[in-house]
């Protein structure tokens, strides 16, 4: 059945023909296989009947092949969001920034291809971004879907997308400052993962729910959290790499209530989860957790515990571990090993690092970034007559007001839960 939608909108606001559109598209084209390394995918060509069919909304499944991804790159934003609902709220802002190099979805299902499209993105640009365009995907594709679907085949895994990218817009929330509006989006997903068959679903929002609280200061609710999000998965099939994160969160939680022993148990019990880990993919409602992330939360375990040496040790480790391909998290690492060297009195040393970190993350979409950059430069500021601290302490204001103009900060109020 035709509807209305995103690309069908945006063809026409640009006054487009068919013979318009492949001019475009092959230029896109040609960009996407030089990018890729992939000269096959410059000849690649839309039909007048699919194109058609897209402007119409005679579509049953978002694309997903190589011109999904020549698509995204054309008119910068995710094909999950271009073939949604074409009803964009006012607030949805340009989306060229979404523009990546993604990998294809390796899943058949519209809504968890559409999930793990999101996810990628979001691993690079940060939740500022993609907050909305997610937010909109959920409103006007994802939560129609939902009506009836417990009746019909299949309806376990749109509840199970639902729970999941309702959890991603938590976390993109978050990340964009608004950590009330996260926790009403955390717990809308707890109340749809408790409807799936599978308890480790709702374990997997816990533990996004303890890293809340623990972001917030509720060391005591950020255990509980994390203690109950375990009690579930054991009654379900083994997850290693959800409670390897659920433990490393009830790590970062004793170690808020300097509990060293605990601390260090809570981590030990970490590293045997991830190196249960097996090669195959992990479910897809799993939000991701590496040894690079693991090795980031002891880092910061081992800094409230006052361990500044085996903090400094995790630190540098995290910051080797994670690859270009996680900008933001490569940006919390580099701010942990500079904040941890600082307090070390290895200012030349905190200050290059704070030089690389400066590099990486004027353009990501992160209040956190924002927020931890001030945090560093309130901790630089009694050292500025030295000059090394003084040129950081320079660029950093610079990279604030660049920041403050790309991301202003949240107003008062903010959206309602999507669901």
């Amino acid at each position: 059945m035709a509807r209305a939608t995103r690309f069908g909108q945006v063809v026409r606001e640009r006054g487009w023909t068919y013979e318009t559109f492949c001019v475009h598209f092959g230029r896109a084209a040609r960009d996407v296989a030089q990018r890729e390394g992939d000269r096959r995918l410059a000849s690649l060509m839309v039909s007048r009947s699919t194109f058609e069919r897209w402007v119409s909304g005679d579509i049953k499944n978002v694309p997903r092949s190589a011109a999904s991804r020549i698509l995204e790159h054309l008119f910068g934003e995710p094909a999950a969001v271009l073939f949604s609902s074409s009803d964009v709220p006012s607030h949805l802002p340009g989306l060229g920034v979404l523009v990546l190099d993604v990998p294809e979805p390796m899943t058949d299902d519209p809504y968890l291809a559409a999930m793990e499209s999101f996810r990628n993105t979001d691993r690079q640009q940060g939740g500022g971004h993609l907050y909305p365009a997610v937010l909109h995907y959920l409103r006007t594709t994802l939560t129609p879907a939902l009506v009836g679907a417990t009746a019909l085949p299949g309806g376990d895994t749109a509840f199970r997308a639902a729970a999941a990218l309702t959890e991603m817009a938590g976390w993109m929330a978050h990340d964009s400052g608004r950590d009330a509006l996260a926790l009403d989006h955390f717990t809308h997903a707890l109340r749809l993962a408790r409807g799936v068959s599978n308890p480790s679903v709702a374990a997997n929002v816990l533990s996004a729910m303890s890293h809340l609280a623990l972001q917030n200061g509720r060391s005591d609710q950020a255990l509980q959290l994390a203690r109950t999000g375990l009690a579930s998965l054991n009654t379900s099939a083994p997850v290693p790499i959800l409670a390897a994160r659920l433990h490393a969160m009830e790590a970062r939680a004793l170690a808020h209530g300097h509990d060293r022993a605990g601390t260090h148990r809570a981590l030990d019990a970490a590293r045997r989860q991830l190196d249960r880990v097996p090669a195959e993919p992990v479910a897809d409602w799993v939000a991701p957790f590496d040894q690079a992330a693991l090795t980031s939360e002891a880092a910061w375990a081992h800094h409230d515990l006052g361990d500044l040496t085996a903090a400094a040790v995790e630190a540098q480790r995290a910051v080797t571990l994670r690859g270009p391909d996680r900008r933001r998290s490569l940006a919390f690492s580099q701010l942990c090993l500079a904040r941890v060297l600082l307090a070390q009195d290895e200012l030349d040393a905190a200050c290059a690092v704070g030089h690389d970190l400066l590099n990486a993350c004027a353009d990501l979409g992160s209040v956190r970034i924002t927020q931890q950059l001030s945090g560093l430069q309130n901790a630089l500021l009694p050292r500025q007559a030295q000059r090394t601290v003084g040129d950081l302490l320079t660029r950093i204001a610079d990279t604030a007001r660049h920041r403050r103009l790309l991301f202003p900060p949240p107003g008062p109020g903010g959206e309602q839960s999507p669901l």
